[in-house]
């Protein structure tokens, strides 16, 4: 759990404290990314499972509720700091938006769900620490188990953390679940961190209410457009179910106060934006355009990287599939009091 925690803590730490760490760990970084239950999704999760033994990370806050999305889809300034975030969302015709001294891309799968990202600035001295066998950190299973140990297992070599690490290593708390009866008895520190976590958890569980998909006449379909580029540079972003289900996008999309909203749907997930004026360029009409929204069939979402197999090749123009449902969205109607007749009240 403290090594994944440790992972958990580079991936969701800002860009540069995140690389002052990962360049005496490893040469590489690879993510899961294009929506449908990304590294990106998840990484509320590692935020959690970070501050589970670094208490830093999220002061007074065992769920890391400032690590995350706004309801309109805009990520919370942790997130966008984040270097999995900046990881996730890169985009070479932007390259400024992660720093080139630090990372290299050297690989994207061809739906994009899959990158790598070399580290630059391996530190020699890091390399050279963790490859010497004195710091291998080795127990001798029959030291360890005495008289009870039968033969069967071999050494184990745990490893050490580098020197240059070591101020964020010392800042580790002991990892004391809630479930955790083997692991002794729990200081008053743990068990007020239990107690914080699950009360916040259970809140958070409960949510807000879920939407529901809009009548028909609230979102008028514009059109399909195969490229992202098309999309108004004013667009705001919004991931997961936002990009799947009708009700959700036009809900996204009155919160983010924008009348036009597109939608590219991947399984019970997908990527969506919401915007001002009606994209630019030419519109498609072909299969993926009319794959069903998760929620109502009556409206179409589009579809994106694996959701549109078997619908739509991805063209050469094209640096991932898309075919964005765009739609404008209207009021919803208004329900009119019957006036009551002269005399009565």
């Amino acid at each position: 759990h403290e090594h994944i925690a440790t992972i958990g803590y580079m991936l969701t730490a800002p860009e540069k404290e995140a690389h002052n760490l990962a360049r005496h760990l490893a040469d590489y970084v690879l993510i899961w990314a294009g929506g449908g239950g990304d590294d990106l999704a998840k990484s509320p999760h590692m935020a959690r499972i970070s501050n589970s033994i670094y208490h830093h990370f999220c002061p007074d806050d065992p769920t890391c509720q400032h690590f995350g999305f706004y309801q309109n889809g805009q990520p919370t300034e942790s997130m966008a700091n984040s270097l999995l975030y900046k990881l996730a969302t890169y985009d070479p015709r932007q390259p400024r938006t992660l720093n080139s001294s630090r990372w290299e891309p050297v690989m994207t799968s061809k739906y994009g769900k899959v990158r790598i990202y070399k580290i630059k600035r391996v530190s020699k001295d890091s390399k050279r620490w963790i490859q010497n066998a004195t710091n291998l950190a080795c127990e001798n299973p029959s030291k360890k188990w005495g008289a009870a140990y039968d033969g069967s297992a071999d050494w184990y070599c745990p490893g050490s953390y580098p020197p240059a690490v070591q101020w964020l290593i010392k800042k580790r708390k002991p990892f004391r679940q809630l479930e955790d009866f083997n692991s002794g008895p729990r200081d008053a520190e743990s068990e007020a961190y239990n107690k914080k976590y699950h009360e916040q958890m259970e809140k958070k569980a409960q949510g807000p209410p879920k939407e529901s998909a809009p009548p028909a006449n609230t979102l008028e379909a514009v059109g399909c457009y195969r490229l992202e580029s098309q999309l108004p540079v004013d667009k705001v972003y919004g991931g997961g179910d936002t990009g799947a289900k009708a009700g959700v996008a036009f809900a996204f999309a009155k919160r983010a106060k924008k009348p036009y909203v597109a939608m590219a749907r991947v399984g019970e997930d997908g990527h969506a934006f919401a915007f001002e004026t009606v994209p630019f360029g030419e519109k498609v009409s072909d299969a993926g355009c009319a794959r069903p929204c998760a929620d109502d069939p009556q409206f179409f979402c589009g579809c994106a990287d694996s959701g549109c197999d078997g619908a739509v090749d991805r063209a050469a123009d094209e640096e991932y599939v898309r075919r964005w449902m765009v739609y404008k969205v209207k009021a919803a109607p208004s329900r009119k009091k019957k006036a009551l007749p002269k005399g009565e009240l």
